[in-house]
């Protein structure tokens, strides 16, 4: 049976861990026995953060005698006697005017000065709530066995929500270098006596022309630490109170354009030089409309630019230069009907100035985007449907309606089962998205696309802030996300992964960084499982030689697919021996505690020792 991934929890930002985790073993068919899975291919190699391309050429008026830090001597130059040819370079009277050579708004960047390699763009990596990988994998025997979330935990301190980070690879940054040798010197002019006087005002001419475009440049890339690195321009005014507040009336007139589902006020905003990008655009003002926001604003998040700058695409920097950079965005939004809280993700937009005014030029893009950018059901590269019932909400491809309201109807189903365990303490109701654009999936596992085709579905917990961009954001709902190539899985596949993924949403107010993997995992499969008769045979080849002698630890477990069956058994004997009530306490109990053994001396009365002597007991009853 397939079954969703294991359980990722958000976290606060933080380092990322050392290395990945392995992926999960592939498991036979209901009642089969595991299959050792191939080792995972490592992933393939990072190639750093998106750079920008190169500076274009300088301006035909740039003297070429100048190249960068070249020093200029004179008598090298120019011999005893030589007559100075002005006609080459200025005409006996003619005025120097830089003017001429850049004109108002033009930057002047080498390529010898300004090349991606040197620019230090990107302040170190913050890390935010990674996905929430609930879930189990597709490979699954009675009682199932799942594989690893995209990311491992990292535990937090009492009082914090559940800790986990993003797990990018390992960058590789090229070596400094220039981007563009200097220009070979014209033949040496001939001597004059004008010479002093010409080389005086050709030097300070081409230095203030150099620092001023160096300082531009440096600024609108994002060449300092805050928000005020992106003033230096005469021609671009990026300060909080001008240009800063010139996007802020462009996302204000975003934010009334979805809510009066005005397509014309929306597109008023966006460049229509690129048509693929124009196409796109009004594809998701399509999709936000269909959504049933109770509300939503568009509010522009303040970080310093040169965080931002290396999620800018090459092609947008070469095509508008120094004028464009990437802006942080909150979508604030509650969903009618499913949240009582509202609930914060990423966008991250691409603005110019062009035509005299700021727009939305394209989209941000890099593998360690905030978790949920460019992964929401709005994001569809197609049209969406939303179907709906009392408590559930599900947004699938506009084509795949039908299959849609069958799944509608079984996700009520699972959702009734959850609640009988989980009556209290959530909202009871869900949004899941299973739309066929694999990308809106897959952006949830940037730094484990090896791990996409093992996993089903994903529940992902948001919060009240975008996590990556917020030091202690409050956790708001959980949305569940599935795998499209997943969605013509048999029926009771789907159910059970539903289940699944409908309990860790159920639990999500009260999961930290403090509960255990087996714990999380071994819940959200007791609901599942709740009302199957599992026989001796079937626990017995799914568990194989697995040895059973202490609860494995968070680092160990989803090393291990076949933990999630011995932690499924280790949730169903503490509910079978001190009740379901225990069960849920036992859960809650680390919201306040970081050890089991605390957690269980004050739920259960005994300690981690007696409890895994009974859990080995049971284990070992339940094989026969």
């Amino acid at each position: 049976m397939t079954a969703g991934p294991a359980t990722v929890i958000p976290a606060q930002p933080g380092p990322p861990p050392a290395e990945s985790l392995p992926s999960a073993a592939p498991v036979a068919a209901a009642g089969g026995v595991p299959v050792a899975a191939p080792p995972p291919a490592p992933p393939a190699a990072w190639p750093g953060a998106v750079q920008p391309g190169q500076y274009p050429a300088p301006p035909s008026g740039v003297p070429q005698q100048f190249a960068p830090g070249q020093q200029f001597a004179p008598p090298q130059q120019f011999a005893p006697g030589q007559q100075f040819a002005p006609p080459q370079q200025f005409a006996p009277g003619q005025q120097f005017a830089p003017p001429q050579q850049f004109a108002p708004g033009q930057q002047f960047a080498p390529p010898q000065q300004y090349t991606p390699q040197q620019q230090p763009y990107g302040a170190p990596q913050q890390y935010g709530p990674p996905p929430q990988a609930y879930g189990p994998p597709q490979q699954f025997a009675p009682p199932g066995q799942y594989g690893p979330p995209p990311g491992p935990p990292q535990v937090g301190g009492p009082g914090q929500p559940a800790q986990f980070v993003h797990q990018p690879l390992t960058q590789t940054h090229p070596a400094p270098g220039y981007g563009w040798p200097p220009p070979h010197l014209p033949p040496p002019p001939r001597r004059s006596l004008l010479w002093p006087v010409l080389t005086t005002l050709l030097v300070v001419s081409m230095v203030l022309a150099l620092g001023g475009a160096a300082a531009a440049a440096l600024a609108l890339r994002g060449g300092g630490g805050g928000e005020t690195d992106l003033v230096s321009s005469t021609w671009v005014d990026m300060r909080s109170g001008v240009g800063g507040k010139a996007i802020e009336e462009l996302l204000a007139r975003h934010t009334e354009a979805v809510k009066k589902k005005d397509l014309n006020a929306w597109m008023a905003d966006v460049d229509q030089s690129d048509a693929a990008f124009v196409k796109r655009q009004k594809q998701l003002f399509d999709n936000l409309v269909k959504m049933p926001f109770a509300d939503i604003s568009f509010d522009r998040t303040r970080l310093p630019a040169r965080q931002l700058a290396k999620f800018l695409p090459t092609q947008l920097f070469d095509r508008y230069h120094a004028a464009v950079h990437v802006e942080a965005v909150t979508i604030r939004h509650r969903v009618e009907g499913v949240d009582s809280k509202t609930v914060a993700t990423p966008w991250m937009p691409v603005v110019a100035w062009t035509n005299g005014k700021w727009l939305i030029v394209g989209d941000a893009a890099g593998k360690d985007m905030p978790l949920g950018a460019n992964g929401q059901p709005w994001d569809s590269t197609g049209p969406v449907a939303v179907l709906r019932n009392d408590r559930i909400i599900a947004v699938v491809s506009a084509d795949d309606a039908q299959r849609g309201r069958n799944l509608l109807q079984m996700a009520e189903t699972s959702l009734k089962e959850v609640i009988e365990v989980r009556p209290s303490g959530w909202d009871g109701k869900v949004l899941f998205t299973a739309v066929q654009d694999k990308r809106i999936f897959d952006t949830y596992f940037a730094e484990s696309q090896e791990r996409v085709a093992q996993v089903a579905a994903i529940a992902v917990p948001f919060y009240n802030q975008v996590g990556d961009w917020a030091g202690s954001p409050a956790y708001s709902s959980t949305r569940v996300v599935f795998n499209p190539t997943q969605l013509t899985a048999q029926t009771e596949e789907l159910a059970h992964d539903l289940t699944h993924e409908f309990a860790h949403a159920a639990m999500g107010p009260v999961t930290t960084a403090r509960t255990p993997r087996w714990v999380v995992e071994g819940f959200a499969e007791y609901v599942a499982y709740r009302k199957d008769k599992v026989p001796a045979a079937g626990i017995r080849q799914a568990l194989g030689n697995l040895v059973i002698s202490t609860l494995p630890t968070d680092d160990q477990f989803y090393a291990e697919p076949r933990n999630y069956i011995a932690s499924w058994l280790a949730n169903r004997m503490i509910a079978e021996k001190y009740g379901q009530a225990k069960l849920i306490a036992f859960y809650e109990a680390f919201q306040n505690v970081a050890e089991v053994e605390s957690a269980a001396r004050e739920v259960l009365g005994i300690g981690v020792s007696t409890l895994e002597q009974q859990w080995r007991d049971y284990v070992a009853q339940q094989r026969g």
